[in-house]
Parts: C-alpha cells; structure tokens; sequence
C-alpha cells in the first residue's frame, strides 16, 4: 500500500512561522490548509494565492485558505531519487507591490509514483545521454548575425542572444539565471564586478538603466538589450552568465525572467506578465526553493569588449556611422549658409552707413540758407 510522508520547507526570510497544514493522500489528492500570516494591517484576498498553477478551492476562514488539487496537476515536479518519488510545489502569495511575496514549498514523499511516472524527473543523468548545446553571444542591432565589433559607446545598446539546443524531443526553456561583468575573464581574479542579473532572473540594470528582456521568439532562445554603462572605461571586460535550460512546467521563483518596465513602474515577467508577483522580489532577496529539479545549466564567459566614452551608438555599426555622418554633414552646411547669410548683412550695413555719410548726410554739411534770399521779398 502507497504510504504518504510530508515534508514541508518553509522558505523566506525570518518570520514568525506559517501556519501549514499539508494531506498528502494515498490516492494522489492533497489537502493544504494554509495561513499566510498577513498581520493585522491587511485581508486576506484568495485571487492573490496560488499552489503552483492553482487557485485556492475555498476560503476556509477570514485568514486561511484550504487547496484540494491532484499530485498531478498545478505543476508539481516530480522527483525520483533512490526508489523514492518526491511532488514538490509552491505557495504563494503576492501581496502590495511594495511588499515581498511570501512563499513556502510544500513536499510530499511517497514509496512509489502515484500514477503514472514523469516525462522530466530528477533522475541521475544518463552518460551516454546526448547533452543540450548552450550558445551565446553578442549581437548586431537586429540580432541578424554577430556584432561587428565589440566597442560599444556609453549608453549605447549592447545586444546579447542566448539559445540552447535540445539534444531530444524535449521542448526546453533557456534562462539567464544571473550575469556579471568583470574586468578578467576568470571572476575569481577580478578587481571589479557588476551584477547585470541576479536574485535567479531579474535584470537589475533595467531599474538603473535602459536595458530590459525582448519578447521570446522561440522558449530556446532569450535576448536582451544592455545599456552599456561606465563600468572600467576603456578597459577589456567580461560578461560571465550562468543560463538553464528546462521544460516548463509551472510558475517557479528559481527560473524567471524579470525585468523594470518605468512607465508602470513594476518589475514585469517576461514570459506571464499576469503572474509578474514572481518578481516582486527582486528589491529584495528572492526566495530559493533549493529544488533538484532535471534542468541542463551552464556558465559561459563572453568577451573582452570595451566600453569607452564618445563612440557610435552602436558599436561600429555601418547604419550609425553612416547616421552620424550624415549628422555632421547637415551641420556642416547650415553652419556654411549661417555665416554667408551673415557676410550679406554685415556687407550691406557698410553699405548703406557709407552713403549715408558720404552722400546724404557729408554732401549736406556746408549748406547754409543765405538771409537775403530769406528777407529779400
């Protein structure tokens, strides 16, 4: 008979425990009674929860919500490790956007798969298993084909693309699960460091700078535009990355893609723009589930590139350089035709303040009227 073990782990920062209370049946059906814990200032409102993928089933009482959902549904991931099989999800709750989320992951330990075995489990890898092929690199303005040059102006736009190439039917995801620049491209010897991306997938330079995710074209592929900022000025420096790759199954805050949008002034997911309480704590420090879930990760190092002062605004780009000519052209000519139009009128204004002198006013200086010409009649 399929006997039910629960382990719960509560995840966040130290706060007063929540209060939990998970059923984890022999049938696949769990039971979770939860109570956020909000504090006397705020009401519970159940359209702000979710287990996984699942909205509560009631409202128990005015601060605690009940979940009856199946092993199998609201993304549960499955985990075999040792002849034991692990469902492991999420809780959340999103409160006000200045608020951190608050989350707790719930587990289930069973003897044997309850139902069918998954597709994507955290079985040990397979050797002989071809491996997934993980690209990245620095982009033209169009992302057309690789950047001409690796100068890039400041406040210029810096385009990167990473993909992955599944190596099997599986359909993957890519994230960019944080990113740094640093002056060498072993970061253990670096002098300077930047975080680029962190807390596992919000872009930190789309809050301090113009740089933000563009839309997904394919799910194995993520782009981004990077404004290049004063980081080691005219020095080579390096984008270290560390990206993975899994199948989708459900809202996870270990693998997101956040990034600032200023007019609305929120962090926003990239992929579910509804469910964007997923990045609301990226002003913070966001929770990490510590879930050894079948993903495909790696670290790759781009570079050296050059960040200088006074340059194209993108990067050796024909269309800018050939824009910034242009530029400097039109001005050319208006500055010409400024200065011959000036000519004519300071010529003319000789012109007309000689004959005044000369002729109106110095032909008149000797004339007197004579008095007998005056009084003679």
């Amino acid at each position: 008979m399929i006997s039910g073990l629960l382990l719960l782990v509560l995840v966040g920062s130290a706060m007063a425990q929540r209060d939990l209370s998970v059923d984890c049946g022999s049938d696949g059906w769990v039971t979770v009674h939860w109570r956020p814990g909000l504090g006397f200032s705020q009401t519970l409102d159940q359209s702000k929860a979710l287990l996984g993928t699942c909205p509560p089933s009631s409202l128990m009482s005015e601060d605690t919500l009940l979940f009856r959902v199946l092993v199998r549904d609201c993304g549960f991931i499955q985990q075999v490790m040792e002849g034991r099989v692990t469902y492991s999800n999420m809780l959340i709750y999103a409160r006000r956007p200045e608020l951190p989320i608050i989350t707790q992951l719930v587990k289930c330990d069973y003897d044997s798969p309850v139902g069918e075995e998954s597709e994507f489990s955290a079985e040990e890898p397979d050797e002989n298993r071809e491996q997934e092929t993980f690209n990245m690199e620095i982009m033209n303005p169009d992302f057309s084909g690789p950047a001409p040059s690796l100068r890039f102006g400041l406040g210029s736009s810096i385009p990167i693309r990473a993909t992955v190439e599944p190596r099997s039917h599986r359909s993957l995801r890519i994230y960019m699960k944080s990113c740094e620049f640093a002056t060498d491209a072993d970061i253990r010897r670096a002098t300077q460091v930047h975080p680029i991306i962190a807390n596992a997938g919000c872009l930190m330079e789309s809050k301090s700078g113009n740089s933000s995710f563009l839309p997904r074209r394919h799910s194995d592929e993520m782009r981004l535009y990077l404004e290049a900022f004063r980081f080691a000025l005219g020095q080579k420096i390096f984008l270290h990355c560390d990206l993975e790759a899994c199948v989708v199954r459900s809202l996870n805050v270990d693998r997101k893609a956040c990034h600032y949008v200023p007019e609305k002034r929120r962090w926003t997911l990239l992929d579910e723009p509804s469910q964007s309480y997923a990045c609301a704590c990226c002003d913070s420090t966001c929770p990490r589930t510590g879930l050894m879930i079948d993903g495909v990760s790696v670290h790759k190092v781009l570079g050296p590139l050059v960040i200088v002062e006074n340059e194209p605004e993108s990067s050796g780009s024909p269309d800018s350089r050939a824009s910034s000519a242009h530029g400097m052209s039109a001005s050319r000519v208006w500055l010409l035709v400024f200065v011959v139009a000036l000519a004519l009128v300071t010529v003319m204004g000789v012109l007309v303040i000689s004959y005044y002198l000369c002729f109106w006013r110095g032909g008149r200086l000797g004339y007197r009227p004579s008095r007998d010409l005056l009084t003679k009649y």
